[in-house]
C-alpha cells in the first residue's frame, strides 16, 4: 500500500508535535512538510502536485485556513489533496464543509477520532467501490436551495452544533435540520445509533461489541460508534450480521 503524503499547518509548535506523534504510529503516512503560517502553506500547495492529506489549522498568521481552502478551488471533498481542518473553533464547520473540507476535527483530537479520519481518507483516495442498491431521492434544505440525494449515497448523518452533517460516498453536506425532524421523514433504514448519529443500515458490513457499547463497520471501512441505549433501534434489522 502506497504511503500518503501529508503536510501539517498550525501556528502552535506543540499542536504540530502532538499531531506528528499521533501520526507516527501509521507507517503508510509520510509527513512531507510542516508550516506555522498560512502564507507558506498556500505557497507550498500551489506548487506541490503529490500531496494527499492536509491537516490545516484555521487561525494562523497570514492567510487563514478557511481562505486557503477556498483558494484550493476544490470541486469535491473527495479529490486530493484532502483537507482536514483541525481547530479549537466549532463555528467554522459550516464554511469548511461548504468549501469541500474532507473532515473537521476539534482540538484536542483523540486517537480514535484521528484513526477514523485516516481510514476514511484512505478509502476515499483508493476509491473503493460500494455495491449497487436501488435508490430513492431524498430532499434536504441547504440555505435557500434544495439538495437531492440518493438514499444509497448517504452513509451517515452526524450532529455538529446547530447543524447536521450528511456524509455521502463523495462529499459532506451541512444542513439545518434537527435529529428529530430527520427521523420523522427519512426511510426506515436510517436509524439513530448514538445521540448524535443517524446511520444508513444499508451500508453496514458488520457490528461488534466495543468498550461496553458497539461499533459498526461500514461497507467503505468506516468505523462508527454506537451506544448500547439505542440498540433497540437497529438490533432486529441487523440480527443476521456476524458478531466478533
Amino acid at each position: 500500500m502506497a504511503a500518503l503524503n501529508v503536510i501539517i499547518a498550525d501556528d502552535e509548535p506543540l499542536a504540530i508535535s502532538n499531531l506528528k506523534a499521533k501520526l507516527a504510529v501509521y507507517p503508510n503516512l509520510d509527513i512531507v512538510a510542516c508550516f506555522d503560517n498560512g502564507d507558506d502553506t498556500l505557497a507550498f500547495l500551489q506548487t506541490a502536485t503529490d500531496i494527499d492529506l492536509v491537516f490545516l489549522d484555521i487561525q494562523m498568521p497570514g492567510i487563514k485556513g478557511i481562505e486557503i481552502l477556498k483558494q484550493a478551488g476544490k470541486a469535491s471533498a473527495m479529490t486530493p489533496p484532502l483537507f482536514i481542518l483541525v481547530t479549537a473553533y466549532e463555528q467554522f464547520a459550516f464554511s469548511a464543509f461548504e468549501h469541500f473540507a474532507f473532515d473537521y476535527l476539534l482540538k484536542p483530537v483523540s486517537r480514535q477520532r484521528l484513526a477514523q479520519t485516516l481510514l476514511d481518507a484512505r478509502t476515499a483516495l483508493d476509491k473503493q467501490p460500494v455495491a449497487a442498491t436501488p435508490s430513492h431521492k431524498l430532499t434536504f434544505k441547504t440555505g435557500a436551495s434544495t439538495l437531492l440525494l440518493d438514499d444509497v449515497e448517504i452513509l451517515l448523518i452526524e450532529a455538529a452544533g446547530n447543524y447536521m452533517c450528511i456524509h455521502t460516498l463523495n462529499e459532506t453536506v451541512v444542513i439545518r435540520e434537527t435529529m428529530k425532524e430527520l427521523l420523522q421523514r427519512l426511510p426506515e433504514q436510517f436509524v439513530q445509533v448514538h445521540r448524535s448519529t443517524l446511520l444508513n443500515l444499508h451500508h453496514v458490513h458488520k457490528v461488534q461489541p466495543h468498550n461496553n457499547d458497539y461499533q459498526f463497520i461500514l461497507t467503505n471501512g468506516k468505523l462508527v460508534s454506537a451506544s448500547r441505549r439505542y440498540k433497540m433501534n437497529w438490533a432486529q434489522q441487523l440480527s443476521a450480521l456476524p458478531q466478533s
